[in-house]
């Protein structure tokens, strides 16, 4: 954290137009990278009616630039992100949080002025049961936390209105009702605009597929249609219609399985 708050007053400094000298700027406008739409754990506000039982998904988070460096044709930016992700249902003839999942993150995202952009990061997460989960005993896990570390490849074009990523995130210190460390999440999706004409141009179709080590591969599959109403600085609105299949994403829930439609609504900003 020190070192954030150095680089930060720091930056005041670096407004060099010099194409050989790093230049920096704190607390950017604009993310260098979009977020991952399909991905039901991304840093955002939602709020979604879950298809397969009388529950909505709810998420409160975002990811915040901190800072830009550029040489040339070197662009990094350094982020930081949380989320809080819920479920709320109806329980005992009242409304129930039935659990709370949270995640920290920070990354690092550098290109070449080029669209292939590399992302290293690191992160943790807890993910934890409401007492009314814990006293109708409806999860496998009553604890579940991981700190994890991410490498991640984007190709992100504008022209074409493509987003496509693939990487991992490794679980270096993982528990559950046991010790699970040292485990792999993989991850592969994209996001993708296909049409130019401006009436149709805020439509997207958008996936994501997760496979955990931990679940001897074991799956979570996001499908997402939508339309997004996006201004100059990426932030968007999302109207979005969810199927989800494969393992359930919440971690108290693991190694239930989900087949299911979710409908609603994104912020990011």
């Amino acid at each position: 954290m020190k070192t954030i708050i150095l680089l930060l007053a720091f930056s005041r400094f670096g407004n060099s137009t010099d194409s050989t000298q790093f230049s920096f700027k704190g607390l950017p406008d604009k993310k260098t990278v979009s977020i991952f739409t399909a991905d039901a754990r991304a840093h955002r506000v939602s709020f979604l009616k879950n298809g397969d039982e009388s529950s909505y998904a709810i998420s409160m988070g975002n990811i915040f630039p901190l800072l830009n460096i550029q040489k040339g044709h070197f662009q990094a930016q350094l982020n930081a992100a949380g989320s809080t992700h819920l479920t709320l249902l109806r329980l005992n003839q009242a409304g129930a949080v039935l659990n709370s999942d949270y995640f920290a993150d920070v990354y690092a995202d550098f290109s070449f002025n080029s669209p292939f952009i590399l992302r290293l990061g690191t992160g943790h997460s807890s993910q934890h049961l409401s007492d009314d989960a814990i006293a109708k005993n409806l999860a496998i896990y009553q604890n579940y936390a991981k700190d994890y570390h991410q490498i991640m490849g984007i190709y992100q074009s504008k022209n074409r209105g493509m987003l496509a990523y693939a990487g991992l995130s490794y679980n270096y210190n993982f528990k559950t009702s046991t010790n699970i460390s040292n485990k792999a999440l993989w991850q592969i999706g994209m996001v993708h605009y296909p049409f130019k004409q401006k009436d149709l141009a805020p439509l997207f179709y958008a996936g994501d597929i997760k496979f955990r080590e931990e679940l001897n591969y074991a799956h979570n599959l996001n499908i997402q249609v939508g339309y997004a109403f996006k201004d100059n600085l990426e932030h968007a609105v999302r109207i979005a219609l969810n199927y989800g299949q494969g393992t359930d994403e919440r971690g108290s829930f693991h190694p239930m399985q989900r087949n299911f439609f979710q409908a609603g609504i994104y912020f990011e900003y």
